[in-house]
């Protein structure tokens, strides 16, 4: 072996880490629509595949991400000792996954569609401050008159969390365009620009036979023109 300085590659800078692959991932939910290979049974709710691709400034890929996915069941319970909701608990579905973008950045979810839920207590008290946060999505609306049970909704949507080489971590949120009660998500309104609360939507694709799930797809772009709102991690 080759010894003098200089001979060997310089190992990339990175933040976090080192990272091996696959030995984090093994044990932890990938698809959440499967239970079980062999067994029949699925959650409860419409079934959905995200169609991800993550890039950077560039329009490049970014392979080996590790994203982190959070949401509410079909009827908007999360498996949380804080949600005390009375809507109920799905035995199929815990609503945690975690994944890593393939060599083109890309990764497809298959999950189910989360149910509407009341804005929770966290939540509100995000969406009461009074300023913005810099380089972060402005969250500085006045607190909905009415939270929780029966007040104000949160569309369906999807909480994601994204680890990298060269960052802590990312915070974001999915929705989908299909859905009413985005004209009302106070998250999703607390973005000024029309243009910019549009890179938080997966746009709906056909599905590939009348079984099959409903495919929806959205670019994530972690940094640059078009950059995705990231969010405090405030969850």
């Amino acid at each position: 072996m080759d010894d003098r300085p200089g001979s060997r590659p310089i190992t990339p800078e990175a933040t976090i880490g080192p990272f091996y692959p696959g030995i984090f991932l093994t044990h932890t939910p990938q698809d959440l629509w499967t239970v079980a290979p062999l067994v029949a049974h699925h959650p409860e709710g419409q079934p959905v595949v995200l169609a991800l691709r993550f890039i950077d400034a560039l329009k490049q890929p970014v392979p080996s991400l590790v994203v982190e996915f959070w949401q509410a069941n079909a009827s908007g319970r999360y498996r949380h000792p804080r949600d005390r909701s009375a809507a109920p608990l799905d035995p199929q579905f815990d609503g945690f996954a975690r994944l890593r973008t393939a060599d083109d950045g890309t990764m497809r979810f298959c999950t189910i569609r989360p149910g509407a839920h009341p804005v929770m207590e966290r939540e509100a008290l995000r969406l009461a401050r009074p300023e913005p946060v810099e380089g972060r999505a402005r969250s500085g609306q006045a607190l909905p008159e009415r939270v929780g049970e029966g007040g104000v909704l949160r569309a369906p949507h999807l909480r994601l969390t994204i680890f990298a080489s060269g960052i802590d971590r990312l915070v974001t949120q999915i929705f989908f365009d299909d859905e009413p009660l985005n004209a009302s998500d106070p998250v999703l309104n607390s973005i000024p620009e029309a243009s910019v609360r549009d890179r938080l939507i997966a746009v709906r694709r056909r599905a590939a036979d009348a079984r099959g799930p409903v495919e929806y797809a959205l670019d994530v772009v972690l940094r640059g023109e078009g950059e995705t709102p990231f969010f405090d991690d405030w969850y």
